[in-house]
């Protein structure tokens, strides 16, 4: 069965497929940059196109970065489902809920400072359509962690007198932290013998402890 598609399904396409080519190239420029030292010209430069057609895709530089900031909330999000359904337990999910992080920061280091630096106070109340996108799929985020520990507290695995979005918002700012630990910091954690890798894991294990329903918990060992 062949589908013909209409005129304006094909030009609908090629527009998609233009505007994922103009942040192919842009994202080359501001990970390999600082934010201020990319312009619209040097998009429009790398991109091979003049200015004035750039417009017609994004609104500003701003526009553009939000949409490659988008993609990696997108696969950061991606990365947290897989991450989840391979918890048993609500402690386990809560668990890897802290892998998916780790891991999105691991390989995919762009788009994680990327999305740190939209998070700053330069780009504060933003309406910009993707920021708004952003916002939102931040806010499924936030629910995926939730559910994890509301059926941690519903298992019994997780104490029953923790609120579930405090401890996602501890874990999603403890998160950040961890990950951009400074060089003195990480050298005073290598002369005692500790890896970043290593501090990481243990602190995913602090968190669990933390909220971990320890009766439950050393009932289900003593079986």
């Amino acid at each position: 069965m062949v589908i013909s598609l209409s005129i304006k399904e094909i030009k609908k396409r090629e527009k998609e497929q233009r505007r994922d080519y103009i942040l192919d190239k842009a994202e080359k420029l501001f990970f390999s940059r600082d934010y201020d030292d990319v312009s619209m010209n040097q998009i429009a430069q790398e991109v091979g196109l003049n200015k004035a057609t750039l417009y017609l895709y994004f609104k500003n530089k701003e526009s553009i970065y939000f949409a490659i900031v988008l993609r990696g909330i997108r696969i950061f999000k991606e990365i947290l489902q897989k991450r989840v359904k391979l918890g048993n337990s609500g402690i386990d999910k809560l668990g890897e809920a802290g892998r998916a992080y780790f891991e999105f920061y691991q390989e995919h280091q762009d788009y994680h400072d990327a999305y740190l630096y939209f998070k700053s106070k330069r780009f504060k109340n933003s309406a910009d359509v993707h920021a708004l996108q952003i916002e939102s799929i931040t806010g499924k985020v936030m629910i995926i962690i939730c559910n994890s520990i509301q059926q941690g507290i519903e298992d019994e695995t997780i104490r029953k007198d923790v609120k579930p979005i405090e401890v996602a918002v501890f874990v999603a700012v403890t998160a950040e932290r961890i990950v951009g630990l400074g060089p003195i910091v990480l050298n005073v954690l290598k002369k005692q013998g500790i890896s970043h890798e290593q501090f990481i894991e243990d602190s995913m294990d602090l968190w669990k402890h933390m909220v971990m329903n320890h009766v439950q918990h050393e009932s289900n060992h003593s079986r």
